[in-house]
């Protein structure tokens, strides 16, 4: 199954941003150098009081369409 790594650091303020809707995708810098425009549903469980923080692998069906997240 398809995949990519990155580290994602984003404060409250910006989750927020989020939340009230004015902003539905997530843009993130693999580590392998791709640009990936993820769905902000997929970040919703990793959110804690200091934001989402941390190293995450997504994984991708064969046609290319997000399937899940994990944090590592």
């Amino acid at each position: 199954m398809p995949q990519a790594t990155f580290d994602m650091a984003l404060g409250t303020e910006k989750v927020l941003l989020f939340y009230k809707a004015k902003k539905n995708r997530v843009q993130v810098i693999a580590r392998d150098g791709r640009s990936l425009n993820l769905p902000w549903e997929l970040f919703k469980p990793h959110i804690t009081p200091a934001g989402i923080h941390g190293t995450f692998t997504v994984f991708f069906e064969p046609g290319g369409k997000c399937k899940r997240l994990v944090a590592l």
